[in-house]
């Protein structure tokens, strides 16, 4: 048997897309681990419906009157439209050395080693490139597909997206009634209370030493004045509380993209994200790849059609030159239900 039959006889496209399934997306991708979190949907397309009722109070009545003719008020709106498919293919490396390797007789162990690390590097790739999105629907309300040259506006109020009168770095700045009245509009105008903050450390270290944030926690009838000393930590906690404001959970993740280092949120956010489950909120939505169908058919299929969504990974072999590849493969991307029940707000420069 040739080498090239050999290798080929050890590729299991089933065997490769049952290790991608099992692959963690990485502790540090908090967005689409917590704040949108996967789920998978049959097919090739997202659907979203937002909802909103309002129901009068009861009018009293005398016992002899006729009862209060009612209304009824309510809101639907229904988005619909493709997730895009994403992914990438990986030539297997050093493949001429394997193949004189394994002419010579030597293993094919190396050759399936270097076939699974190329596993991970999709199923990574592939986690990265929503971590990204999620982080650009949080920050701009469109995620963006320079693949294909479109951004997807997830029609976010600019309301919900407000920038401080005065930034979070200068002295005057007012970060607390900030807060809180962004806070007041949300409720105000019925959404749910934010459960986190979700910021860089950048933006939380400034509330140590932010005047009015200083005065919350001394109070204004000090004696000579409010103290000039950061607050530890727990003391902005403890003014936090004291206003009802929710915890602050610090970002700075940064992924490789395009052969450098990038920010997934920028450091200059101010995230208010909302105490409501994801699936009525957002979600990062994986939906069915063309690929995926040689796993599902047949009298013993590798995925039901209730796994079939997701990440796949597939090989093929060219010729000339002889070349073996791996492909990772997706559809999919985060997808916004409500638009209007968070906060991002601008806080500091650039």
């Amino acid at each position: 048997m040739e080498a090239l039959e050999l290798l080929l006889r050890d590729t299991n496209d089933t065997d490769l897309t049952v290790y991608a399934r099992q692959i963690d997306t990485p502790a540090k991708y908090r967005l689409t681990r917590e704040v949108f979190p996967e789920t998978r949907v049959q097919g090739i397309k997202f659907r979203t419906t937002s909802a909103k009722r309002r129901v009068n109070a009861a009018k009293f009545r005398a016992y002899n009157a006729p009862t209060a003719l009612a209304q009824r008020q309510a809101e639907r709106i229904v988005n619909e439209g493709m997730l895009p498919a994403l992914g990438q293919t990986l030539p297997v490396s050093e493949m001429d050395q394997i193949l004189l390797d394994v002419d010579h007789g030597k293993d094919t162990q190396e050759y399936i080693d270097l076939l699974y690390s190329d596993v991970d590097r999709h199923v990574e790739s592939i986690q990265t490139a929503q971590e990204l999105a999620a982080g650009q629907l949080l920050a701009n309300g469109a995620v963006s597909l320079p693949g294909l040259g479109l951004d997807v506006d997830w029609n976010v109020p600019s309301a919900n997206m407000p920038t401080a009168a005065t930034l979070w770095d200068d002295p005057a700045a007012t970060p607390l009634s900030d807060e809180r009245a962004w806070m007041d509009y949300l409720l105000d105008s019925g959404a749910p209370a934010p459960r986190e903050i979700i910021t860089s450390r950048r933006a939380r270290a400034l509330l140590a030493s932010n005047e009015e944030y200083r005065a919350a926690y001394y109070g204004s009838s000090t004696v000579g004045g409010t103290p000039t000393a950061t607050l530890a930590p727990n003391e902005v906690d403890t003014v936090r509380a004291r206003y009802g404001l929710p915890p602050i959970v610090t970002y700075d993740v940064q992924v490789w993209n395009d052969d450098q280092y990038v920010r997934v949120l920028p450091d200059n956010k101010w995230i208010m994200v909302p105490d409501v489950p994801a699936a009525e909120w957002g979600q990062t939505q994986y939906g069915r790849t063309r690929e995926a169908a040689k796993f599902t058919s047949g009298t013993n299929p590798a995925l039901t059609r209730e796994e079939a969504p997701g990440i796949v990974v597939v090989t093929g072999v060219e010729d000339d030159p002889v070349q073996i590849y791996s492909r990772g493969c997706a559809i999919g991307m985060p997808v916004l239900y409500v638009p209007d029940i968070h906060i991002s707000a601008t806080v500091l420069g650039s």
